[in-house]
């Protein structure tokens, strides 16, 4: 009975391992798509934020 337990612990492990690595690699990839966005556009993106903020200050 008790090695039954063991091997399913061991599996449960490894499975939970593999989503956090999987969920990792999510995170990681969201953050390399904003910066490739955020390089491509340039000051774009910059001057919007300030137009953004203008107005809302503003009102």
């Amino acid at each position: 009975m008790r090695a039954a337990a063991g091997h399913s612990l061991k599996r449960f492990l490894r499975h939970r391992r593999g989503a956090v690595l999987a969920e990792y690699g999510l995170i990681i990839g969201v953050i390399l798509i904003a910066l490739i966005g955020v390089t491509m556009t340039g000051g774009g993106i910059v001057s919007l934020y300030e137009r953004l903020v203008a107005v809302v200050l503003g009102a």
